[in-house]
């Protein structure tokens, strides 16, 4: 062991980024975008995921275990309510809101189901605590849904764009990718290290790899949803895109209320 006092360092170290990834994205998302408390939610449970896989990582106590996997169920609802409310006109209109392309909000209803259903996963997570079957079903379902309609959005929708497609693209290869070695590890160690997989997989570190790619792959998807929700309340041609350096990811850019963006009205 690395560590005496960490159970699996590796994999408690690769979990940290996560959380300042949450941090930068929710940073960006207040300097440069039109804020909603949307994005708030996104970028605060990305946040407590990197937490608690930390924790758990680190203890191994199933405590823990559950601070890592009910926030990656309770991420996945919000993105569900990212992508089926990108188009809402919200509580007050905007600055320089196109107003023809919105559509009443489904918050009477939607937001209710959505923390019902984060009820029930919750409940069946404790009463079943050996079922890991039951955690990977939910998961995986809804991860399977959003990335069939994110790639229907970027690349067969009518308002489609490049910068869109660009971010599926970087959602997709960071996520699949990470998650192609959490399979493969899977599969030669065992879901709970009953195969066990030798020396060198234990070398490998391969989990921390998924751990990069989940956090990437997370951060472009939600940039993803705000470039489309941008695009429904100011115009494609209102949104783009900074960033890109090798140390600082791609992120969204509303430009409204005369290109000033919400950081800078606020400054003013």
């Amino acid at each position: 062991a690395i560590n005496p006092y960490v159970a699996e360092f590796w994999n408690a170290m690769s979990s940290v980024p996560m959380t300042l990834v949450a941090f930068y994205g929710l940073y960006m998302s207040w300097r440069h975008m039109r804020y909603e408390p949307r994005w708030g939610m996104a970028w605060f449970l990305l946040g407590i995921v990197g937490v608690g896989s930390a924790l758990f990582h680190a203890t191994l106590k199933h405590a823990f275990q559950a601070c890592d996997e009910l926030p990656m169920l309770y991420c996945n609802l919000v993105f569900i309510y990212l992508m089926l409310e990108e188009k809402s006109a919200g509580r007050s209109p905007p600055w320089r809101v196109k107003a023809a392309n919105l559509r009443p909000p489904r918050k009477r209803w939607l937001a209710p189901l959505l923390i019902a259903s984060g009820v029930v996963q919750t409940v069946c997570y404790f009463l079943y605590p050996h079922v890991y079957e039951l955690f990977l079903v939910s998961y995986v379902s809804v991860v399977a849904w959003l990335t069939i309609e994110s790639v229907r959005r970027a690349w067969f929708a009518p308002d489609s764009t490049p910068l869109t497609r660009t971010l599926v693209k970087l959602a997709l290869m960071f996520y699949l990718g990470g998650a192609a070695l959490w399979i493969f590890e899977n599969a030669v160690c065992g879901v709970k290290g009953e195969m066990g997989g030798g020396w060198w997989m234990q070398a490998a570190h391969l989990h921390a790899f998924w751990h990069a790619g989940a956090c990437m792959g997370t951060y472009h998807f939600i940039e993803f949803c705000a470039a489309r929700r941008g695009a429904a309340l100011f115009g494609a041609e209102n949104v783009s895109a900074g960033g890109g350096a090798m140390f600082m990811p791609l992120y969204v850019v509303h430009h409204q209320e005369e290109g000033r963006t919400t950081g800078e009205r606020k400054r003013r």
